[in-house]
């Protein structure tokens, strides 16, 4: 029933007078912004190098906090954040414990003068719903990037098959390792990001007979060098993450497997951890290291390129935020995509959209590193002193850390002027 209404409700006919924009990346970021072009009457295309069912899967769940909650309730008239609150489980009380349970920090919507703070998805379920959003034809999948050409007046996409695609803007929204970000450095690979010095595990788990807290929609428990946390995706089930301090490139095997490291590793830790990891299946949980890459200055693209989402600023994951900053900057394209501009100030309104997020993305990478710090602070000593401030800070002075990240009030007016050609 969904994909018929996608099929049949494509947004506003297509503008001629309106550059085309092509999009390297078929997640969360590359997705949503193909949504929001269609909605003001955008042609858009969407180039993925994984297959479809590739592309619809990930590990784990997502968090879709308010501040992009606000996006998806303007895109498509509000249908996808209407089948994201159906799906998935709302964002209530939750926090950060000591490893035995103990509360350090806990917070509830009424921070932000919300009833929740948005809502988490499992991810495959996430792709599922963002690709049903968009017309037949509107993602191409098992086409790679290869390089481009920006001609002054165009640009031109080459793929690994030999085929090409013209636009007007391109886009990269390929993640980490974007080829596009490294094609803009006449580069054919990026450099190697910057290794967090932790790992992380996730996965998916029913809820059945875990004890888990009532009161709560997520938790999130600090040990010394590694934490673990869970949070609900709906229909009784919910995400798990685990992370450890460890070196880059390991793996379980020889300790039998992922559950049997995650017993060794939280053999400390107050139910429901013990439970939870014994209710996981070994087959459905995804291991791999951490990396970000320290932000770009104010200028993220040249030309008629630019880049959204991992490829311009990833973070690490401990704000729940990073899809979030992608969902708010696919928004913030096609807002300034609607002003009326002539094709030679494409490159000058690509410009403006950078520096005009560079500040929030900069904040939002700096806070995660600092609370991935914090929680996976090594020592004895600094994990006393640790939850001891934490204990000891009263919540409305903690919750400063995170208010403005729901300050965002996106809107298809708010845009502040025409670039200077």
């Amino acid at each position: 029933m969904y994909l018929e209404l996608a099929m049949q409700t494509v947004g506003k006919a297509i503008d001629p007078a309106m550059p085309k924009v092509i999009v390297i990346g078929g997640g969360i970021g590359g997705l949503t912004l193909a949504r929001a072009c269609l909605d003001v009457g955008i042609e858009v295309k969407v180039y993925e190098k994984r297959q479809l069912d590739t592309m619809l899967s990930g590990p784990g769940g997502i968090f879709i906090q308010r501040n992009a909650m606000r996006i998806y309730r303007i895109l498509w008239g509000g249908r996808i954040f209407n089948r994201f609150y159906e799906q998935g489980g709302k964002i209530l009380k939750g926090g950060f414990s000591s490893k035995i349970g103990h509360p350090l920090y806990i917070n509830s919507p009424e921070f932000v003068g919300e009833e929740d703070l948005g809502v988490c998805l499992l991810r495959p379920e996430l792709q599922q719903i963002l690709y049903e959003a968009l017309p037949q034809g509107t993602v191409q999948t098992g086409i790679a990037f290869k390089s481009f050409e920006d001609t002054g007046d165009s640009v031109k996409v080459y793929f690994q098959d030999g085929s090409t695609e013209t636009g007007d803007i391109l886009v990269g929204a390929d993640g980490l390792y974007s080829k596009v970000r490294a094609c803009l450095n006449g580069k054919e690979f990026l450099e190697d990001p910057v290794y967090s010095g932790m790992c992380c595990w996730r996965g998916y788990f029913d809820r059945g007979n875990i004890p888990l807290d009532p009161q709560y929609s997520w938790m999130e428990y600090w040990g010394r060098g590694n934490r673990f946390g869970y949070f609900d995706v709906g229909g009784d089930r919910f995400s798990f993450y685990a992370f450890n301090n460890s070196k880059v490139g390991g793996n379980d095997d020889a300790v039998g497997g992922s559950i049997q490291a995650l017993r060794q590793i939280f053999s400390d830790y107050a139910q429901p951890v013990p439970a939870i990891i014994e209710a996981l299946d070994n087959k459905k949980i995804y291991r791999d290291d951490i990396f970000d890459r320290e932000p770009l200055s104010t200028d993220w693209g040249k030309g008629r390129v630019t880049l959204i989402g991992d490829a311009a600023h990833p973070v690490q994951p401990n704000l729940g935020q990073g899809g979030c900053m992608a969902v708010e900057d696919a928004f913030e394209i096609a807002k300034l995509l609607t002003l009326r501009v002539n094709h030679e100030q494409i490159p000058s309104l690509l410009r403006q959209y950078e520096r005009s997020r560079s500040q929030r993305v900069t904040r939002v990478f700096n806070v995660s590193r600092q609370v991935g710090t914090l929680g996976q602070t090594n020592s004895s000593i600094g994990c006393f002193f640790r939850n001891w401030v934490y204990k000891l800070t009263p919540t409305w002075l903690a919750d400063l850390q995170f208010k403005w990240l729901f300050d965002y009030q996106p809107s298809w007016e708010k845009v502040v002027s025409k670039p200077d050609i």
